[in-house]
């Protein structure tokens, strides 16, 4: 009989490897993170830090799920620690970056929103209009 819950973690692995690979991240599989380490993926770019991330469809994570994966990130230098989950109504793919040990029965905990696709990402230079230009028909 096959595990359902296991069956859509592995789907959602997936679903964030193509996303990453897609922002120009080479992505390794971590099998096995049902182990002692708790990472599912490993995300490498040559211009930016490497990623450590945990993914959970739902964004559900326990506190030593939490713990564990900002622990095994702070063994490597500049790694970056991070939870993935489904977007708004399973859209995309959404990232926090986990900055400390989780609080119990905090609402907030010690995290932010992380956006990897700054990586590729260009930023188009803004149109200059210039309204004295005998080209200009506003």
């Amino acid at each position: 009989m096959p595990n359902r819950q296991y069956e859509k973690g592995t789907r959602f692995e997936g679903k964030v490897r193509d996303d990453l690979e897609d922002l120009g991240y080479s992505v390794i599989r971590a099998a096995g993170s049902k182990g002692d380490s708790k990472i599912d993926l490993v995300a490498l770019h040559s211009n930016e830090p490497m990623l450590f991330i945990q993914c959970k469809a739902d964004g559900k994570i326990s506190k030593k799920e939490w713990d564990r994966v900002f622990t095994v990130s702070s063994w490597y230098a500049g790694t970056v620690p991070l939870l993935a989950y489904n977007g708004v109504n399973g859209r995309g793919v959404r990232y926090t970056r986990i900055e400390g040990l989780r609080v119990p029965y905090a609402r907030v905990q010690p995290s932010r929103a992380y956006f990897p696709w700054g990586v590729k990402t260009e930023v188009p230079e803004p149109d200059v209009i210039d309204l004295q230009s005998p080209d200009y028909h506003g």
